[in-house]
């Protein structure tokens, strides 16, 4: 069902993707100055070359192993440098692509992180190694909320959810409505993956009272600005 209706909604959200019929300056800007964009960044070098390593770690365990794209890593990279948020909070991992392109960001960015269930440590650590001293792991979702609450006091919210159980949401949605109240950032990948996501995902906007979400049904990214009007985008990215 929900493939139909991204095929059912493709011409609009192609027109979209490309502006039209997008009238706040904002939202304009970001899906094609962040989103959309196409000009090369200092970073991009950097991040593909991470993912290749990664990919041929992964492949002496996996036939096929799942990564990041390397469009997606990417755009993670375009958001984070777009916000540049001094703290990052994120919630389920693999590869440790997406941490390590969020923090090419700013050299003095911090990462609190809850790996979730994740099988790929050794890989993990080997991508992310240069990083070490700027990411924070715990080992429980409460540990790492109050970690990234001690960290994080009086600023932005910026969050990337990977993956996540039903008690993690649970244990999460208190600190993703601060996130709706206060200005903050929240991403959300493998919508399409992940039904507990998609759910999450769903919740997270019929919560929001301001602000814009913006999804092409894998990914969704939540931008909740108290000057912005209350608006959510299907697009193309």
């Amino acid at each position: 069902m929900n493939r139909f209706k991204r095929y059912y909604s493709a011409l609009h959200r192609y027109k979209r993707s490309k502006g039209y019929g997008i009238h706040s300056p904002f939202a304009f800007n970001f899906v094609l100055r962040v989103l959309r964009e196409q000009c090369p960044y200092y970073a991009y070098d950097d991040i593909h070359y991470r993912r290749h390593r990664a990919k041929k770690l992964a492949a002496k365990i996996f036939r096929k192993p799942h990564i990041i794209s390397y469009s997606n890593a990417k755009m993670l990279f375009r958001i984070t440098c777009f916000f540049s948020p001094e703290t990052i909070l994120q919630i389920g991992t693999s590869y440790g692509i997406s941490t390590s392109a969020m923090l090419d960001v700013s050299s003095n960015s911090h990462l609190i992180i809850y790996p979730g269930n994740n099988s790929h440590e050794d890989i993990y650590r080997n991508i992310t190694e240069p990083y070490r001293a700027r990411i924070s792991a715990f080992r429980t979702i409460e540990k790492a909320l109050c970690g990234y609450r001690e960290t994080n006091t009086g600023k932005p919210h910026f969050i990337l959810i990977n993956d996540l159980t039903n008690d993690d949401a649970e244990s999460l949605f208190p600190t993703l409505q601060e996130a709706l109240d206060n200005n903050g950032v929240v991403i959300m990948r493998n919508l399409s993956k992940r039904k507990n996501v998609l759910t999450l995902w769903d919740k997270l906007c019929r919560e929001m009272t301001f602000g814009m979400s913006f999804s092409n049904g894998r990914i969704g990214i939540i931008v909740s600005r108290s000057h912005l009007p209350l608006q959510h985008f299907s697009l193309w990215f």
